[in-house]
């Protein structure tokens, strides 16, 4: 097929010239991890690194932000007065650039739009994706452990939640601009293209996975699976805070030492034993267990029955992470065979 091509280095200085004008964000080394990280200079990319073991997540919600500061004894404008507070609200100061991010990578953010840009809108989200723009690459080089991405509506290539999608290939990439962001990212870094015929790898073959509806889920609420899970649980939260659409948060005040007053919001996890705690002491998900099936029922039945789309794109991160091993793709095959041994039960 003819396709425009970048060659390595013509990619290269096109995001070169990107850096004085966008914070550019690519996967990197970092330790013993490879993450997304703004870049300093483009030689720092981890070219060859694969899925990134993060996600982009937290630059769209960050870990810990101070989304409002009021600082007392600074007059707001047209407010004179003793006791006058300046609130100050987290803003990005420049647009930026997910470069590198996976197709699954853009399929988690049009999951977590569904609920940040519904009504009320989170302003700090909508800001940031408003001011991203997704550079993809597509997954020629995977799949990796744990992929899983075809039974949640994506693939290996899928360029649908992308602004733009590199697919490598020979003599550099062929560059698919999938929407006028895109376009208008190239013509800013004045990207140098070519034409050429190129033959595109075929995508690689994923896990392929039946994902049950959630009737199914809903079976399997009082399963004992989930304490047979439970006793190999951690609760160390690192699926998910790896996971690219996990987005439960808490909001805290702290007072700093110049007197001002920030209010951050902060990660937070259902896997924790105090997520779910309450006024007066109350904890409606007090094992283990019941946060481990929180879990997954927010993920295929709570969050599709609000949002339309399950809280999750199947990149695998989760099962690669896990210490003790536990994989989503087992828990999904555990509510299928629930299932149909019910409904087996009954015709019998």
């Amino acid at each position: 097929m003819n396709a425009p091509i970048m060659t390595q280095a013509a990619l290269e200085t096109w995001l070169t010239n990107l850096l004085p004008d966008h914070t550019v964000i690519a996967p990197q080394p970092q330790g013993q991890q490879i993450v997304f990280a703004p870049l300093a200079q483009v030689s720092d990319i981890a070219w060859d690194a694969g899925r990134t073991d993060l996600s982009a997540k937290e630059f769209f919600l960050p870990a810990s932000e101070a989304i409002i500061t009021l600082r007392p004894g600074v007059f707001a404008e047209n407010r004179p007065g003793p006791g006058g507070l300046r609130v100050e609200a987290a803003h990005l100061t420049r647009p930026q650039v997910i470069f590198g991010a996976r197709p699954c990578d853009g399929h988690a953010l049009e999951v977590l739009d569904r609920l940040f840009l519904d009504d009320p809108v989170d302003v700090y989200y909508a800001e940031r994706r408003a001011m991203t723009t997704m550079v993809g690459l597509a997954c020629s080089d995977g799949p990796w452990t744990g992929c899983f991405c075809t039974a949640l509506g994506g693939g290996p290539s899928d360029r649908t939640h992308l602004d733009i999608l590199l697919t490598a290939c020979d003599g550099g990439f062929a560059v698919d601009v999938v929407t006028p962001k895109g376009r208008a990212l190239l013509e800013a870094g004045a990207a140098v293209l070519a034409s050429a015929d190129v033959a595109l790898p075929e995508p690689p073959a994923v896990t392929d996975l039946h994902l049950p509806d959630m009737t199914a889920w809903r079976a399997a609420f009082n399963a004992p699976y989930w304490a047979e899970l439970a006793e190999r649980c951690l609760g160390c939260r690192t699926c998910t805070y790896d996971c690219p659409v996990c987005y439960c948060f808490d909001v805290r005040d702290r007072v700093m030492g110049d007197g001002s007053i920030e209010r951050l919001r902060c990660w937070d996890s259902c896997q924790g034993a105090l997520c779910f705690a309450i006024a007066g002491g109350h904890n409606p998900r007090p094992t283990q267990a019941a946060r481990q099936r929180q879990r997954y029922m927010h993920k295929f039945l709570y969050y599709p029955g609000r949002e339309g789309a399950a809280l999750c794109v199947g990149c695998g991160r989760c099962v690669e992470q896990c210490p003790v091993n536990i994989d989503i793709r087992e828990v999904i095959g555990f509510v299928a065979a629930n299932n149909r041994a019910a409904a087996a039960e009954v015709q019998s």
